[in-house]
């Protein structure tokens, strides 16, 4: 079932991409907009985000700095929960603010996890969505360019 627009904007909704070079990101939408592959099927979103919280934590995260313009960064456990299981970790940079596309890295993973690694259906479903460039080394991101 397709997430609606309006249950985006209500909502603080975890989405999953991967960049060309195969890492995998986890992006907190803070009540924005989500790129059409990720709105296309909640049953898609909902098996990705129990995939990646059930895998152990494998390694240390490293904290990123808020960036200037951007609220106070929420939790900061929440998004090294996932980065200590190998994905970039984003959130929304305006929360609430529909339009607003940027997200700021909150925490990377000392050891990324990458598409290879993952069970092969559901390397097909993240990959669904993609950045159209590399996330190492990126402390930014707009939804808005990934496919």
């Amino acid at each position: 079932m397709r997430i609606d627009e309006l249950d985006q904007e209500d909502a603080d909704i975890d989405w999953f991409a991967t960049d060309i070079q195969g890492h995998i990101l986890h992006v907190a939408s803070g009540g924005g907009i989500l790129p059409e592959s990720v709105a296309a099927s909640q049953e898609v979103l909902l098996e990705l985000h129990q995939y990646f919280l059930t895998l152990p934590d494998t390694t240390a995260a490293t904290a990123a700095e808020v960036e200037d313009g951007s609220e106070e960064a929420g939790s900061y456990q929440s998004f090294a929960r996932y980065a200590r299981r190998g994905l970039f970790s984003f959130e929304k940079t305006r929360l609430h603010e529909r339009a607003d596309t940027r997200y700021h890295l909150v925490a990377r993973p000392a050891l990324p996890l990458t598409v290879a690694q993952l069970p092969k259906r559901l390397a097909q479903l993240l990959s669904r969505t993609q950045l159209p460039g590399a996330v190492a080394g990126q402390t930014a991101l707009d939804a808005s360019q990934v496919l």
